[in-house]
């Protein structure tokens, strides 16, 4: 009505300007006394929350790499001949020393027995030598033979000793081509499958002899990985072991190592470092690290992709959250703590190493602490939440 009222008589002009203005602005102010209706309160944003866990832990380098066996030997046939039998099973865990082949040996168990006759014979040649020699030694004063014979008596003599060392030989020799009719282990390890079916003609000799299959030593088991210089350096400065006795190696500081697979979560396997490479690669500022593995349940196989963790702490307590609590503001990394009266507090943090699901948190909190991990979204500094306790899975660390 105030409105309907004053254009009326600004249309009619029944008032000066002044007057006009002076009327709008009581008007104004009258209107301004009213009391707007109150807005309505927005509920409280449902969010879940976990505990800051104290745990102890150790930190640590991660690389990737991937295992290498501590042996490879491709097993080769020696000798010609026919594949008699084959003695093992395609994928066996084989032993050193076990018949894995074996050649047909009758030929040359009778080329070994003809060496072995030829030195009865040169031996029977040697005794029937020694007794004209030893006869025409007699007859020699007396004049009863020539020098010439009796020199010749002595030839003789030397003649079959010498054709019994070579029969000897020969022997020794045909001995070995016998013996590699049966084709044995070198090592201890995991064998492939048989290259060659029985029946088939195998090469040998001197040249290189037929393929048969490979075995894989399994244990140890080798993990390589590159390192940065700085890293490097790290290592080799540790004292341990034989450290203080022969400064700069790896295998004496006896440090700790630990492999993951693919499929898992955790690092079960456990090795030391007992190599570095001889120069840091000048392009790319590495080295190359060698772990070794006793590898007693035989998981770790050759030429896998691994994690390998290197301890570089002692053990010490620190606090862990949840990764999913982690928020992002540029280069700062917070989280929302909720108070005991349900506000939600913005706290920047210093972190460290993943442990997992977890994040070492290295200042910015205090155990025991609440921190948001869902409905971050929801959630403004200084606003009251509604929780609900999410308890947070602590992996163990090492």
């Amino acid at each position: 009505m105030n409105r309907l009222l004053l254009h009326t008589l600004i249309r009619s002009q029944a008032l000066p300007s002044v007057a006009l203005w002076a009327l709008a602005a009581l008007l104004a102010v009258l209107g301004c006394g009213k009391s707007a209706p109150p807005a309505a309160e927005l509920p409280a944003p449902r969010v879940t929350v976990a505990n800051v866990v104290q745990q102890e832990v150790v930190d640590s380098d991660d690389y990737t790499g991937r295992t290498e066996a501590s042996a490879v030997v491709e097993v080769r046939s020696r000798v010609f001949g026919y594949l008699k039998s084959i003695d093992f099973q395609d994928g066996d865990f084989v032993q050193e020393g076990q018949t894995l082949f074996t050649i047909e040996p009758d030929e040359y168990r009778a080329i070994h027995e003809q060496s072995v006759a030829r030195i009865g014979v040169n031996t029977a040649n040697l005794e029937l030598a020694k007794a004209k020699l030893a006869r025409n030694k007699l007859l020699l004063p007396t004049r009863a033979i020539s020098q010439e014979d009796y020199e010749e008596s002595v030839a003789a003599v030397q003649v079959a000793e010498a054709a019994i060392s070579a029969a000897r030989a020969d022997a020794n020799r045909t001995a070995v081509d016998l013996k590699y009719t049966e084709i044995k282990a070198p090592i201890s390890g995991r064998i492939d499958r048989a290259l060659v079916a029985k029946g088939n003609l195998l090469t040998g000799g001197t040249g290189p002899g037929a393929l048969l299959t490979t075995i894989v030593a399994e244990q140890p088991m080798f993990a390589y990985f590159d390192v940065d210089e700085r890293s490097l350096l790290g290592y080799l400065g540790r004292r341990g072991g034989d450290a203080e006795e022969t400064p700069g190696s790896l295998r004496a500081s006896q440090i700790a190592c630990y492999v993951q697979l693919a499929n898992e979560q955790d690092f079960p396997h456990e090795g030391k470092l007992d190599f570095a490479s001889a120069q840091v690669n000048a392009g790319t500022g590495t080295a190359k690290l060698r772990g070794v593995f006793e590898n007693k349940d035989r998981k770790l196989v050759s030429g896998l992709f691994v994690r390998i963790r290197v301890p570089v702490s002692k053990p010490y307590q620190a606090l862990l959250i949840p990764e999913r609590a982690l928020a992002t503001d540029q280069n700062l990394k917070f989280v929302y703590v909720v108070d005991d009266k349900g506000h939600a507090a913005r706290r920047n943090v210093e972190l460290g190493t993943p442990r997992g699901d977890l994040r070492i948190v290295k200042s910015g909190l205090s155990a025991g602490e609440t921190v948001i991990v869902k409905g971050l979204q929801r959630v403004k500094p200084g606003q009251r939440v509604e929780a609900e306790t999410e308890s947070a899975a602590v992996a163990a660390a090492r």
